[in-house]
């Protein structure tokens, strides 16, 4: 097995299966990450024939990832419970699978019954090639009220090209209704029930590069919208993490201009210099860019880090980041595993490179979240949140921050497994709940029409108030 990793890591192109499988069972909550390298080996001898060959096949590999869940899992009293009987009901259906893709409907659908996340079967199907990665369309669209509206579109994308708005709602695509999925779900009972609903919506607006699809909006007058979006490539990097699914990886950092600023209704003079980092995933070969931007952002007034649609990671990442704002060594939260405990305990960045003190980050810290924020970074944003060094500001994150490994299985697929849970220092879950905005209020669909960045908006106005109220703590005798 590779390291302790904390990683909710799936692609556009794999929602599909996500998505059939919620339209068949709303309730069900399945998440296919991209393909991962392969490890095949023979089943059994050739000379058998090929109906039996499948089925031992199957069996083996059923029973290989039952044990591995059984003697893994947090709960020791797994084994001696439903789990047990999940194995009578699932073993028969997995070995009668006669394909590969129907045998991997089985064994998901027997992890959907723990109801955690970081359970999935990676296909071995693309061996972690580039080609894995998903068509990009730089559009965002989450499920407020009810409706699916676009809350974020990437500069320069083609949902941009398009000419698609934040706050517009997405009607249809192809003609095909997404009410009807939408409806299929009702009212999610949990954060992780929600995921697999913004999955299937995400899933939905996805494509394959250089395929093209014609969208229906409404905007906010009522007015109709038919928009061609033609995917594109993933911009950034392409790297491999193990045997988990390719990611092209992304970071960007500046300084906010004035006139951003100013486009968002915040005063320049109130929230000072802001330094604006954002970046896509928890890998190491973006640790640099991230450093290198937070130890500029050192005389900043305020820091802004963009974690919305960042499925999380490698999850130690986290404590060097948040040294950069921490001066003593402190916790950002405990994995739990069957025999293992992980304290979550920041490593104070007090110099740079060449070795100059430059101290931590003092000022406020805003951390913008949405439906798609998962793992390695909720366990970021919730851990400053509870030790009241950072505020989360967008929607309520992923909910999915279990700690998981992979485990390469005797059919080439891989199975992304949980081995622990995670609390903040408060004693507070994060799997299940996910991280709320504490100020004020998420944005609604009006904030999305009328801001080109609510959240960023609501992070300006937080960090433009903490700084009035700290210059007049100063001045009180």
């Amino acid at each position: 097995m590779q390291s302790l990793i904390l990683a909710w890591l799936t692609t556009a192109f794999a929602m599909t299966t996500s998505l059939c499988a919620c339209q068949s069972d709303p309730k069900a909550f399945s998440v296919s990450p991209a393909p991962a390298a392969p490890n095949v080996q023979p089943a059994v001898q050739a000379a058998q024939p090929m109906e039996e060959s499948q089925a031992l096949l199957n069996g083996n590999v059923f029973d290989e990832v039952w044990v591995i869940i059984r003697d893994t899992h947090l709960d020791p009293s797994l084994s001696q419970t439903e789990w047990n009987e999940t194995r009578i009901r699932f073993r028969d259906r997995a070995v009668a699978a006669t394909d590969a893709d129907s045998f991997r409907t089985v064994l998901r659908d027997m992890l959907q019954t723990l109801g955690e996340s970081h359970f999935a079967i990676i296909p071995n199907s693309v061996s972690g090639s580039s080609s894995a990665v998903g068509g990009w369309s730089g559009l965002t669209v989450q499920v407020l009220g009810g409706d699916a509206i676009v809350t974020r579109i990437a500069e320069k994308s083609p949902a941009a090209i398009a000419g698609i708005k934040t706050g517009w709602k997405l009607v249809s695509s192809e003609g095909g209704s997404i009410d009807s999925i939408i409806k299929a779900f009702g009212t999610p009972r949990t954060s992780l029930e929600r995921l697999a609903r913004e999955q299937a919506v995400s899933s939905f607006v996805g494509g394959r590069p250089g395929m093209s699809a014609i969208y229906l909006f409404v905007d906010s007058n009522g007015d109709e919208h038919k928009v061609i979006i033609t995917f594109e490539d993933q911009p950034g990097e392409i790297a491999k993490m193990g045997n988990l699914p390719p990611f092209a990886l992304e970071s960007e950092w500046n300084w906010l201009k004035e006139a951003e600023i100013k486009s968002l209704g915040c005063d320049p003079q109130m929230t000072g210099r802001i330094g604006f980092l954002r970046f896509n995933v928890w890998m190491t070969a973006l640790s640099a860019t991230i450093d290198d931007a937070l130890t500029a952002f050192r005389t900043a007034d305020g820091i802004v880090i963009d974690l919305r649609g960042n499925p999380g990671g490698l999850g130690l990442m986290a404590t060097g980041v948040a040294g950069h704002f921490l001066p003593e060594p402190t916790s950002l939260g405990t994995m739990q595993g069957r025999d293992m405990k992980l304290d979550f305990r920041t490593n104070p960045r007090t110099v740079d490179r060449n070795g100059n003190l430059i101290g931590v980050f003092t000022g406020p810290v805003a951390i913008l979240i949405d439906g798609h924020t998962g793992s390695t970074s909720e366990i970021f944003a919730a851990g400053l949140l509870d030790v009241k060094r950072a505020q989360p500001f967008g929607q309520t994150t992923a909910g999915a921050a279990l700690p998981a490994t992979t485990h390469n299985l005797k059919n080439g697929d891989v199975l992304l497994h949980a081995i622990g849970d995670f609390r903040t220092p408060s004693g507070n879950l994060v799997e299940g709940i996910g991280v709320s905005q504490q100020i004020g209020t998420p944005p609604t669909r009006v904030d999305y029409t009328s801001s080109p960045d609510c959240e960023l908006r609501d992070a300006l106005q937080w960090i433009a108030h903490e700084r009035s109220r700290n210059a007049s703590e100063a001045k009180s005798p």
